[in-house]
């Protein structure tokens, strides 16, 4: 690694540390981190332009560095790598605010930059673990007993989404900087990482945000009541946050790790045994909404029990 950095940037660390999928040094007081990359090669350049874009801001987000051949990307082998620099203190922490303020620093005026709607992505992504999951015989208990509560749950959400997309205004919902995941505990060193940037509705982040807090049992209940209650968010962008976080995207996600990992499906018991409170969240957070928009009941939820 160390030569292939020095081949292909001019740069001459004295050391670097291995990670699970490159490397990070320190050069002249600048932290690097030398990446696999393992998005679409073609949103290279757009991430680029948006870290560059931010930096440009005084938003000291990761930037990438141009190989000594003017690419933002090297090939190494069969893979491919990116040199981030790391402009900012990683571990300092986000809030909900915080966040939602990152997201609308960039916000695209072109509805094309969401290649594909929700519904079709996850519709996509249910079929495709649907598969995966017929063909399995009797190793994954846990996640044979609980795998159709999650795919009606995704369901619903497509359900959700397509109905919002029908009667709503959807281009009153804003388009801007999002994450492709975002965790529990939200550190600037993930969301300034522009290996994580995507352009979505703007509640995306949000959403993931909820579900990341409670499922890791530290959701602040008043931060989301505060942000339901004061955002100006349009009747739209309400109900595509509410379809998102109807969408089990953190089952889905432990069910990667289970086939592509190797893990064990043990890892689905700490979304399974609290279903009821996420249900009872769902709800909660549906008369919030419900405060400010008339927004379609989801029947099951209002009348389980």
């Amino acid at each position: 690694m160390k030569e292939t950095i020095r081949y292909y940037y001019n740069i001459y660390p004295k050391e670097i540390s291995e990670i699970d999928n490159g490397c990070y040094f320190y050069f002249n007081g600048f932290k690097y981190y030398f990446l696999k990359y393992t998005r679409n090669v073609n949103e290279i350049k757009l991430l680029a332009d948006m870290s560059n874009d931010l930096y440009n801001k005084n938003i000291l987000v990761s930037t990438f560095i141009l190989s000594k051949d003017n690419n933002y990307s090297v090939k190494v082998d069969d893979d491919i790598y990116v040199l981030l620099r790391v402009n900012s203190i990683e571990n300092d922490s986000f809030n909900l605010k915080d966040v939602v303020y990152f997201n609308n620093l960039l916000i695209s005026k072109d509805n094309l930059v969401i290649s594909e709607d929700w519904a079709s992505l996850w519709m996509k992504k249910v079929d495709s673990f649907e598969m995966e999951v017929s063909e399995i015989n009797t190793e994954y208990p846990i996640l044979q007993e609980s795998f159709d509560y999650y795919v009606g749950l995704a369901e619903n959400a497509i359900s959700y989404f397509k109905d919002t997309s029908l009667e709503e205004d959807i281009k009153s919902a804003k388009i801007n900087l999002n994450h492709k995941r975002i965790d529990a505990n939200v550190y600037s060193g993930h969301i300034n990482n522009p290996l994580t940037f995507t352009f979505d509705y703007e509640v995306r982040d949000v959403a993931e945000y909820i579900k990341s807090k409670f499922f890791d049992g530290i959701l602040d209940f008043d931060e989301i009541e505060d942000f339901i209650l004061d955002s100006n968010l349009s009747k739209a962008s309400m109900r595509l946050l509410f379809s998102r976080l109807l969408y089990p995207s953190y089952y889905f996600d432990a069910l990667v790790k289970i086939f592509v990992y190797d893990e064990s499906d043990e890892i689905l018991s700490r979304y399974i045994d609290r279903v009821n409170e996420f249900e009872d969240l769902l709800l909660d957070i549906f008369n919030l909404i419900s405060k400010k928009y008339n927004i379609p009941p989801i029947e099951w939820l209002i009348n389980r029990g």
